[in-house]
């Protein structure tokens, strides 16, 4: 798809109630560099690859990131939503991170541990290939390579939030999770701000 979701898509996803979403970058500065793609998945529905977004504002997409009846899974969900703030002016609502749900489980581990590489690999055995990660995301047309990278990082990844919600929940932390969840779009306007974390001495 090309510059935004359609009005069939979006009303799919929507009606889904949850998606996986992802997107892909020409920098690591929300402030300075572009989304290239968005990529969203529902296993009712399927895969959305959305090419041709950087320097305009996707409506649906933008509606659908604002949409509270509609849960958006990301990993490591700062990033991501940090850049579709600031590109799109909108306000992320029903938010939830695979990474974040990581490091609760499992505080004090490796930055590599927290990986979507790595998660996906330790619980479902499934090898991520990352060595298109840093090609052109701004290109007219993407790859084979590229457009089954963006696909694999959203393909699982409900799978890695359910296992994590039923982890949470078992080991009586579900709480301090939605309190988290509940927390990242504050995070995102201190990020972009230039202040992520007040509380740091």
């Amino acid at each position: 798809m090309k510059h935004d979701l359609t009005l069939d898509a979006y009303r799919r996803l929507t009606e889904s109630g949850r998606v996986a979403w992802d997107i892909e970058t020409n920098g690591l500065e929300p402030t300075e560099a572009m989304i290239g793609t968005c990529q969203i998945y529902s296993p009712q529905v399927g895969a959305f690859i959305v090419t041709g977004v950087a320097g305009r504002v996707p409506p649906l997409l933008a509606r659908l990131l604002s949409d509270a009846s509609v849960v958006k899974v990301f990993h490591h969900a700062p990033f991501d939503l940090s850049f579709m703030a600031y590109a799109w002016d909108v306000e992320p609502r029903n938010v939830a991170c695979t990474k974040i749900a990581a490091k609760i489980l499992e505080p004090g581990e490796s930055a590599e541990k927290y990986s979507l590489k790595y998660l996906m690999a330790r619980h479902f055995g499934l090898v991520l290939d990352k060595k298109v990660r840093f090609t052109d995301w701004m290109a007219d047309s993407l790859s084979e390579e590229q457009l089954e990278y963006a696909v694999g990082d959203v393909i699982r990844l409900l799978d890695l939030y359910d296992l994590f919600s039923g982890k949470l929940r078992e080991q009586g932390l579900d709480r301090l999770y939605g309190e988290c969840k509940e927390f990242l779009p504050v995070h995102v306007r201190l990020r972009l701000r230039g202040c992520a974390d007040p509380f740091k001495y």
